[in-house]
């Protein structure tokens, strides 16, 4: 290949960047040297820390001492003497992470100057996230059914992905990637010669103390807890859907995969279906991974006018919903099924939010509000919010509730004014600020592409025909129309100050509706 990735000699100011974008966290790693004491140390460290980075890039050697890994167990929930009931978190020394954070900045660099990525992949890349993932993936689904396809995806469990990958196989797919000669001796150095030990703290006496295991050796995987570990995952799996091919759309978001299949044809469908979950496995195998078939889960989709169609694989459960990166995903794409469970949690934080007014006070409850309330209803709205008026109405009525409890409303009065003056988005209008801004971000056709003289409407989307009503629920399609619908004023801004300026409009006009919004 001829983009070979050469590491580039690191200055004071990337250490010191790196060491900035440290949470500040108190746990510490075998060297019991916290984020929190490395953040206060800053000026005293760069200098020293620059030359052991350099000298560790120049050699293709990562320093042994931050290869081992302090592993604690922390409860989850069940019997607390049972081993089942606590999950193994894994830290790794404050200086390791600071290396990683350097060397993956010019990692994802190369990548993306090269185009090395597949497009398929949403995780941890900027500009890509689960919302990106569930936009991709539930608009290629109607996009078929508009096409009058059956259509069925299977959503992939692999056991224990981070934790089985073979280093080897790894440092092969990292060589044909560019990375060779020192580069690459440093990525096996990196990986190779781990070792862990597991420490449990107990209070004795009224004396806090640790008990600490035996160092034992690792010989798989990526490290738990590190920087680089999650990109390392995402190279292995990057060319899995060159080995689908064409006939399958896959969307992946770190280990959380799904592959999407569609065809006139029942029997072809079916066929389809079988070839790529063979290939999948076959993937497996050679790559040394694991599918776990008993937790890979079918779905496949319908219109409301079509009788459910069946596809049936040998040792896969197939289901009328599932849950992808967060989101309940259900067979008519109705999303009722993720409202159900969303307005359970939204009733769970209006009663922390009420709480914590009466102990706190407002701005203790306002805080709440956007930490809890609105982070959750924000999640994945894009694509969920094309939802029926009466799922949204049932979130709003939710979103009221919380509204009243924050402006002290009795539960008859109005809530508008408390939006405005809270500057609280209504769930109508989150969802047309997310939707928009898609829209905006992403090429699409506009009236000034296709009309050569320039009309009033020159910045409006030309939005595409349809048959089915669920089209026009797609978040590019409905952003589209509803960015049409803006003031003037709207439209002419530039990307970068739209969604400030939008957000303001949209307090001043806290729309309860869709039809609301169209009228206005």
């Amino acid at each position: 290949a001829n983009f070979e990735f050469k590491f580039q000699p690191v200055t004071h100011s990337d250490i010191k960047k790196a060491i900035n974008s440290l949470k500040p966290k108190t746990s510490s790693g075998i060297d019991e040297i916290s984020a929190k004491l490395t953040k206060i140390c800053k000026e005293e460290i760069t200098i020293p820390l620059t030359d052991i980075t350099n000298k560790s890039l120049q050699q293709g050697i990562f320093p042994d001492l931050l290869k081992t890994a302090k592993v604690y167990p922390k409860y989850k929930n069940g019997e607390n003497t049972s081993t089942g009931s606590y999950r193994p978190i894994s830290l790794i020394s404050t200086f390791s992470k600071i290396i990683e954070k350097v060397v993956l900045e010019k990692l994802l660099l190369h990548l993306q100057q090269n185009n090395l990525l597949t497009s398929q992949q949403h995780g941890f890349l900027k500009g890509r996230s689960t919302a990106t993932a569930l936009i991709q993936f539930t608009e290629h689904i109607i996009d078929e059914l508009e096409e009058g396809n059956k259509v069925t995806s299977l959503f992939l469990d692999f056991s224990k992905a981070f934790d089985c990958l073979n280093h080897n196989r790894l440092l092969s797919k990292l060589r044909a990637l560019g990375v060779t000669g020192t580069t690459e001796k440093w990525f096996h150095s990196y990986l190779h010669d781990r070792r862990q030990l597991v420490e449990i703290q107990y209070t004795n006496n009224n004396i806090k103390q640790k008990m600490k295991s035996e160092l034992i050796s690792l010989h798989r995987g990526v490290p738990q807890g590190s920087v680089l570990g999650p990109i390392l995952y995402l190279l292995l799996t990057n060319d899995l859907p060159s080995w689908l091919q064409d006939s399958c759309h896959t969307v992946m978001y770190a280990d959380d995969t799904a592959i999407t299949l569609a065809h006139r044809s029942l029997e072809t469908l079916t066929r389809n279906t079988n070839t790529a979950l063979n290939i999948t496995k076959q993937y497996c195998t050679t790559n040394e991974l694991v599918l776990n078939e008993k937790k890979t889960v079918q779905l496949t989709f319908t219109t409301r006018n079509k009788n459910n169609t069946n596809i049936t694989l040998p040792d896969i459960e197939s289901k009328n919903s599932t849950k992808y990166l967060g989101i309940t995903i259900d067979s008519s794409l109705s999303w009722t099924a993720h409202i159900d469970g969303l307005c359970k949690k939204l009733s769970s934080c209006t009663y922390v939010i009420r709480r914590l007014k009466q102990i706190s006070g407002l701005e203790a409850a306002k805080t709440a509000y956007f930490a809890l309330f609105e982070s959750h209803m924000r999640y994945g709205i894009a694509t969920w919010g094309g939802t029926s008026n009466t799922n949204l109405e049932r979130i709003l009525v939710q979103q009221k509730r919380a509204i009243r409890c924050l402006a002290n409303i009795a539960p008859r009065e109005s809530c508008r004014d408390a939006f405005k003056e809270l500057k609280i988005l209504t769930v109508v209008s989150l969802h047309i600020q997310e939707v928009i801004l898609h829209a905006v971000n992403t090429a699409q056709l506009r009236h000034r592409d296709m009309h050569q003289h320039n009309t009033r409407h020159a910045a409006d989307f030309t939005l595409p025909t349809h048959h089915l009503s669920l089209f026009g629920r797609k978040p590019s399609y409905k952003g589209a129309a509803y960015f049409n619908r803006l003031p003037d004023h709207l439209k002419q801004e530039p990307v970068k100050t739209l969604k400030r300026k939008l957000n303001l409009w949209l307090q001043d006009n806290p729309y309860y509706t869709e039809k609301e919004f169209c009228d206005n």
